[in-house]
């Protein structure tokens, strides 16, 4: 849990509500420096309260309003827990 991403997110996203939400429960899987943050679909659904299917939809949308890089896998590999 890096408390240190979470704050930053607080203080500096311009995102709001469900995006906002989503972008802290990412933050609290992150490194101190913002790296390796790798939550799986399901860690972020059970964090945020939201089903699997809205969790990737609000991924997709934070991917292209440029607020989150997403790394894309083949296969149904584990993200990182």
């Amino acid at each position: 849990m890096s408390l240190k991403v979470m704050n930053w997110v607080w203080e500096n996203s311009p995102a709001k509500g469900t995006e906002l939400l989503m972008l802290l429960a990412i933050a609290d899987n992150a490194a101190d420096d913002g790296t390796n943050a790798f939550p799986s679909v399901s860690t972020l659904a059970r964090k945020t309260r939201l089903d699997q299917r809205t969790v990737q939809r609000v991924v997709r949308k934070l991917a292209a309003q440029g607020l989150l890089v997403v790394e894309e896998r083949g296969g149904r590999e584990a993200n990182h827990d």
